[in-house]
């Protein structure tokens, strides 16, 4: 059984005690949070967490070099189950396709690796059809369990189909600075993160190329390190600014969630995030070393 606790770091009491509730943003709720695995043992700095629609939860424990795989269903989270692997020793973005396989990204081999829904390693992807090296710094899954991937070595980005055939590339925009992240909406179109330039750049589907998707956002953000796109919106996880940024489809900003701090419903340094089908965002609050489950206006 999993347990959770609603304690906050002793430190960050006194500084924000004097924070009145009203401060928060009302539209991300604040649900649970979750510290340990089922062992209890503690969460250390983990950067990502994957949601599947069938309730699974999968937790990038990246300071512990392991997986946690918890189930969130009907408001109450069970599990915790620790999954190690030795080719996926840093993980650090991980993402649930359609069939409840996750995928990890693994910082120190530069690989994407499988594990099946019982928790075993099942291979990792092999490019095919490429020119290069394949050398990803993020990637996502799209509905039908193909992979769309950040290769900043090659200053490219990746489609390919599930078995890792790649049928796609667009190179990454000239006038972007650092990029740290890719996303795919509903309607095919490829999205790509540049932290420094604080910018959201879009490739429609069959574009060759990308182009800026609404203006700058460097008034608005810090370092946008992660999107997460759910109907119609992007969320754009605001890495320095401890807060994420709600976009439209268009790029227009619609608003900002969260706030710096250590108490329940605050970040500290958040790394991933995801959207499930019921709405619920679960944020890797890398900083305070935890996961965060909000409910959202969906």
């Amino acid at each position: 059984m999993t347990t959770l606790r609603n304690g906050t770091a002793i430190l960050a009491l006194a500084a924000l005690a004097a924070v009145p509730a009203a401060a928060r943003p009302a539209s991300f709720k604040h649900e649970l949070s979750i510290y340990q695995d089922d062992k209890e043992a503690p969460l250390k700095a983990p950067e990502g967490v994957g949601c599947g629609d069938k309730g699974a939860v999968v937790v990038a424990d990246t300071g512990n070099g392991r997986l946690l795989l918890y189930a969130y269903r009907d408001g109450k989270l069970s599990g915790g189950t620790e999954v190690r692997l030795a080719e996926a020793t840093y993980p650090v973005r991980v993402q649930v396709d359609a069939k409840g396989n996750v995928l990890v990204l693994d910082r120190r081999s530069r690989r994407i690796v499988r594990v099946d829904t019982a928790g075993k390693f099942a291979g990792a992807v092999e490019w095919k059809n490429v020119v290069g090296t394949v050398t990803p710094a993020a990637f996502k899954v799209d509905a039908s369990g193909g992979l769309v991937v950040l290769d900043v070595a090659a200053r490219r980005v990746v489609i390919a189909d599930p078995g890792g055939k790649v049928t796609r590339e667009i190179p990454l925009p000239r006038g972007g600075a650092e990029f740290t992240d890719v996303a795919v909406d509903g309607t095919g179109r490829i999205l790509a993160v540049d932290s420094v330039g604080s910018r959201v750049w879009v490739a429609d589907k069959g574009a060759k190329e990308f182009q800026p998707l609404g203006p700058s956002l460097k008034d608005r953000v810090s370092f946008p390190i992660y999107l997460a796109v759910d109907q119609g919106k992007s969320y754009l996880v605001d890495q320095n600014g401890n807060g994420i940024a709600v976009l439209g489809s268009d790029g227009a900003f619609l608003g900002r969630e969260l706030e710096m701090g250590w108490m329940n419903g605050r970040v500290y340094y958040p790394a991933q995030m995801c959207v499930n089908a019921e709405g619920l965002a679960f944020v890797a609050d890398r900083g305070n070393n935890r996961v965060q489950v909000f409910s959202t206006s969906h």
